[in-house]
């Protein structure tokens, strides 16, 4: 009987760290959500969606490497808490624009000869996936640059704060052999792409940088491992509580108590930090 009840208990208690360790993903990155949508070419007839024939899995047991011959790569953090990776590649199932079209997902006119390529989704096969995102080759300053601009992932979904995509750029510098060029001092996250709760106080804070200064494209504050992002200044984004926002959201309610934003003192140390030319990013909204 006792060797029985040691096998339960010890069943229970690893059924409980597994939650606990659940909860703490999510509040690193996110919790999993499914996609927004599956493009039309991305599922087989059997309706699965194709897998990216060059797909990575980064983990801490387990490494990948940046090829800086791309311009750019998707990535998504798994359910699991690993960094799928993601290059974009001609989807078999897509379709080449010879005039080129106008996307409008993100108002973009593309170019001639436009593929349709394979996206997030080809990362996590339509599953769930946390914070996702970019990795762009910025070949002015000569670094990797990661944004969270992700269609499926981040877009629409109330659960994709700054801290999330600070703590995924330094699990890519933990798990991503980045090859023949350094990753770039800061992660760049996209407005456009986070909750309106977020962008719309830090639209309003004096760290906003833009691809386009004039035309204030591409509105981005730059994230920095190791200090305070600059919205933790901000006290509209100190007292939001994600309760009081609409369960009709992209995050079918899911937000939980622990993915709230902390009150934290501003750090003025972050001031300087050069910006990249460019708020590095794709055309592609996938």
């Amino acid at each position: 009987m006792k060797k029985y009840l040691a096998v339960i208990f010890g069943t229970l208690f690893a059924l409980e760290g597994a939650a606990l360790a659940a909860e703490n993903l999510d509040v690193l990155y996110g919790i999993a959500n499914r996609p927004s949508y599956i493009k039309h070419y991305e599922a087989n007839k059997e309706h699965n969606v194709l897998l990216n024939p060059y797909l990575q899995v980064a983990t801490r047991g387990a490494h990948a490497v940046l090829d800086v011959k791309r311009p750019v790569y998707n990535f998504v953090i798994t359910p699991e808490g690993g960094v799928a990776l993601i290059e974009e590649a001609p989807h078999p199932y897509g379709r080449t624009y010879p005039k080129g079209f106008f996307r409008p997902e993100d108002k973009s006119q593309r170019k001639p000869g436009t593929t349709e390529n394979y996206g997030h989704v080809s990362g996590t096969a339509g599953g769930p996936g946390r914070i996702s995102g970019e990795i762009i080759n910025d070949r002015k300053n000569s670094c990797w640059l990661v944004n969270n601009k992700s269609g499926r992932y981040s877009k629409r979904n109330i659960d994709r704060t700054p801290e999330q995509l600070l703590n995924a750029f330094v699990l890519m510098q933990e798990t991503i052999d980045p090859g023949d060029q350094p990753w770039c001092k800061g992660a760049a996250y996209l407005l456009g792409y986070a909750p309106d709760y977020i962008s719309e106080p830090l639209r309003k804070s004096p760290e906003m940088r833009y691809e386009d200064p004039d035309t204030k494209k591409n509105a981005h504050i730059l994230l920095v491992p190791g200090v305070k992002p600059p919205h933790f200044a901000i006290p509209q984004y100190q007292h939001i509580s994600l309760d009081a926002l609409p369960s009709g959201d992209a995050a079918g309610g899911q937000a939980k108590e622990a993915a709230k934003p902390e009150s934290k003192s501003a750090d003025k140390s972050g001031k300087g930090v050069p910006a990249p030319e460019k708020a590095a990013y794709n055309d592609d909204p996938s």
